[in-house]
């Protein structure tokens, strides 16, 4: 592997995200080229985990259909985050003696300055934990109200229903990781670093039998994040299993869908792309008569 010289690093000056930012880690350094390989082992982290896989001497390299809209200029950062996850089965890589480890450390961020979205894709888990739109609503505030009072011609206040709380996260992990399913998958994943296709990120790590890559990119300015899996010599068909709240914003190229489960044959194993909108559905047009 040539010799580490200059930084990867960008930090993302996206408005909203520095209030969920814990210290900044580390920067890591690559090697000049495209597309980079980094062999780097994951985050020091808050519960166990597999050991890194032993570094390549070589990758192989990706293999690539070209995305249909240009993708965004991305940003990509590597940053100490608070806890936001809430599912059982998704804080297991983070359970430590004393507990959920109240950070998650050395995630990588991927944004743009363009829009309102930041990526989260976690190299101790080796999954996408997140999606947060930067502009999301807050709750509103509660407000007294005034009522009438049993007794004749009293007035007083009695508060509001509690507000509602919105989340600003389009997308949140939850249950085991997406390719648990799959034939060849068994333990946990083990990261062994990432590069860079065409500006964006793709994530190597191992899982079981498999070799997967995964590559994440926003398009068509922020509405659409496209995540793509390649597993070369798959031994059996890939299942990937997304979480219910996911289900109505994801398309897949490949593949055939029983809920939330999508399963491709092992001949298409070697790119398989997953469309997520980002934005609101359109309403439906009403009926004529």
């Amino acid at each position: 592997m040539p010799a580490m010289s200059r930084p990867l690093l960008v930090i993302l000056p996206l408005a909203g995200l520095s209030a969920m930012l814990l210290p900044p880690a580390s920067a890591q350094e690559t090697s000049p080229g495209n597309p980079l390989v980094i062999s780097d082992s994951p985050g020091t982290g808050t519960g166990t985990t597999s050991p890194p896989a032993p570094a390549a001497t070589t990758a192989p390299e990706p293999i690539s259909s070209a995305p249909v809209i240009a993708p965004l200029k991305l940003d990509i950062a590597r940053r100490d985050l608070k806890n936001f996850l809430t599912d059982a089965e998704a804080l297991t890589p983070y359970r430590k003696v004393e507990g959920i480890g109240e950070s998650l450390q050395e995630i990588f961020v991927i944004g743009s300055n363009a829009v309102p979205r930041a990526l989260f894709w976690d190299p101790l888990a080796c999954r996408l934990i997140g999606v947060l739109d930067l502009e999301a609503p807050t709750a509103p505030v509660e407000v007294p109200v005034q009522a009438e009072s049993a007794e004749a011609g009293e007035t007083g206040t009695e508060p509001a229903p509690p507000p509602t709380a919105t989340s600003p996260y389009l997308l949140m992990a939850e249950g085991a990781h997406p390719l648990t399913g799959s034939g060849g998958a068994s333990g946990a994943p083990r990261y062994f670093g990432f590069r860079l296709v065409g500006g964006m990120p793709e994530f190597l790590y191992t899982f079981g039998a498999l070799a997967v890559e995964e590559r994440v990119w926003l398009e068509d300015e922020g509405k659409i994040m496209k995540q793509r899996f390649s597993v070369r010599e798959a031994p059996r068909e890939l299942q990937l299993t997304l979480p219910k709240a996911w289900q109505s914003r994801v398309e897949a190229a490949v593949g055939t869908w029983k809920k939330n489960v999508l399963s491709v044959p092992k001949e298409s194993s070697a790119e398989v792309i997953l469309t997520y909108r980002l934005t609101a559905l359109p309403p439906e047009p009403a009926e004529s008569n």
